[in-house]
């Protein structure tokens, strides 16, 4: 019976690392560096990167960019090569994933309509900004719309392995509106701040199954009794106890779990120190505070037929009823939808970094920052209604699980990252960049995932700056991020262990990569 928490601990394990959607597709100059800008604010994005730089940009001046990325991300599922299941109960050589590729292509969340797949080769991302500095005044003024954190995928085939791991998928922040200063105190120091409102998403849409022993013995007995496919059959044993009002097992689908929330007003703020002793010599921080806000949305959990049909009449037989009210198993319903919520943490993040100009012409960037994922250890939903599944998961679990709520346990670790960027002043209009990023997994091994196809992503940029004229700058830039990862059986509490809507007893191998053009025009008006 344990089978009934593996469901939702699994189809509610939306383990996004948010170092993917971080700083990934915001400004290509901070790309091409590496991120590594805290010292050498980007421009308009200075709102995000480091508020104290806006005091670089004079007058009234706007700005427009445009990336242009494509994301891959797959997984391939084998049988580890020692694995012998003949005489097995439940013999993982039978699961009909193995061998096959999961491919997903971008997906966003559109307010109103859900997730919408990108079906484009490349998915374009727009941001928007504009500053003015009054003449005269040591204050420059700003805002903007950008997304400071986004990831999505859509499985498009209806046979894809994958899907028991999320067929669709989408958690984004939208800054719409971000009232932001910078001050600069004196020649050498500046400060600012970034006031932010932003609309905080989750979306998911998953197949779930019941892959264990439990499952494999009851479609044995329905053998046993000759029970047909799409229920039907002798059933021998009616009234007293009925098994054959659908066929069941731990590689038939149960049903598909679709859930949709949302917070349209969620604020935060961002702080940034910029020190400039020399022309040589830059030193800059930021801190983004932490945003606590209330998503809520509907869910359905539509259960297939046979499902359904297997508890209808497994409860209404005289043993089913006295067995299924004695443990709370499923009645047999075709379909649960009601509200669910969950308090959700946008993790607070500190970024310190210098910039020196090594010679008249190079310069370098070296940035280091950390994110509180630690904030991550849990999350609790709780719905507006008793379900099927919650009924029978609490007696398992009574600490995680009650009639209306689940908890979902992460333990996602905080991690530094680092960045590093190279600028080479090719002439008085033109420079030319590049960047590295390592960035480092919140994900701990035994919590890694398809969903979340992340370990080590080591992140190159490259581009160039122009100045156009003396009013308008464009910035250019390529990215490319991969990762890739081999998890073996067993070893991931989220993937390929014991549990239901995950695949028990197989290797997986996952791949993502994450190419991006991109480029900023801004000029004065």
């Amino acid at each position: 019976m344990r089978f009934y928490l593996y469901i939702f601990l699994a189809c509610f394990s939306f383990n996004v690392n948010a170092q993917l959607g971080q700083s990934m597709l915001l400004d290509p100059k901070a790309l091409s560096l590496g991120n590594a800008v805290t010292a050498d604010p980007p421009g308009m994005m200075s709102i995000h990167y480091n508020p104290a730089g806006l005091t670089k940009l004079d007058g009234r001046q706007i700005g427009f960019t445009l990336l242009n990325v494509i994301l891959k991300s797959s997984a391939v599922f084998n049988l580890p090569e020692d694995y012998d299941g003949e005489g097995e109960l439940l013999n993982f050589e039978d699961d009909p994933v193995i061998g096959h590729e999961s491919e997903a292509i971008p997906g966003l969340f559109i307010p109103g309509v859900g997730i919408f797949p990108l079906h484009l080769p490349v998915a374009t991302v727009p941001s928007f900004g504009i500053s003015i500095n009054p003449p005269g005044s040591k204050f420059t003024f700003a805002t903007a719309t950008y997304l400071p954190m986004v990831a999505g995928f859509v499985k498009e085939a209806p046979d894809d392995p994958g899907r028991y791991q999320a067929k669709q998928l989408a958690m984004q922040r939208v800054t719409y509106l971000s009232p932001s200063f910078g001050y600069k105190v004196n020649d050498e120091l500046s400060v600012g701040a970034s006031f932010l409102l932003s609309h905080q998403a989750f979306a998911i849409e998953q197949d779930a199954r019941g892959v264990n022993i439990l499952m494999a013995a009851t479609e044995l007995i329905q053998d046993a009794f000759g029970c047909e496919e799409g229920g039907g059959g002798d059933d021998p044993l009616v009234p007293f106890i009925s098994m054959c009002g659908g066929r069941v097992g731990p590689y038939r689908d149960i049903g598909t779990l679709s859930m949709a929330l949302e917070n349209r007003l969620a604020t935060s703020y961002n702080l940034g120190v910029l020190w400039e002793p020399t022309d040589w010599f830059a030193w800059g921080a930021s801190y983004q505070s932490e945003s606590k806000s209330t998503l809520s949305g509907e869910f359905e959990m539509d259960y297939s037929r046979d499902f359904a049909g297997f508890f209808s009449g497994f409860r209404g037989s005289l043993f089913g009823a006295i067995i299924g009210a004695m443990f709370q198993l499923p009645t047999g319903k075709s379909k649960e939808t009601g509200y669910v919520s969950t308090e959700f943490t946008y993790p607070q993040h500190f970024q310190t970094g210098i910039k020196l100009r090594l010679f008249d012409r190079l310069q370098l960037n070296i940035d280091a920052g950390w994110t509180d994922y630690d904030e991550w250890e849990y999350f609790l939903f709780n719905f507006d209604r008793q379900l099927d599944f919650l009924n029978a998961a609490k007696i398992l679990a009574p600490t995680e699980v009650t009639a209306t709520s689940l908890k979902q346990f992460l333990n996602y670790e905080s991690v530094w990252s680092f960045g590093f960027g190279l600028e080479y002043q090719m002439s008085t209009r033109l420079k030319a960049r590049i960047g590295y990023e390592p960035r480092e997994t919140s994900i701990p091994d035994n919590k890694r995932n398809v969903m979340a196809p992340l370990g080590f992503a080591p992140m190159y940029g490259m581009g160039f700056g122009y100045r156009w004229d003396l009013d308008t700058e464009v910035d250019v830039s390529l990215s490319f991020m991969k990762s890739q990862e081999f998890i073996p059986a067993g070893e991931s509490e989220s993937l390929n262990t014991d549990c239901l809507t995950c695949l028990p007893g197989l290797d997986v191998e996952t791949k993502l990569t994450v190419a991006a053009a991109g480029i900023t025009f801004r000029t004065k008006f």
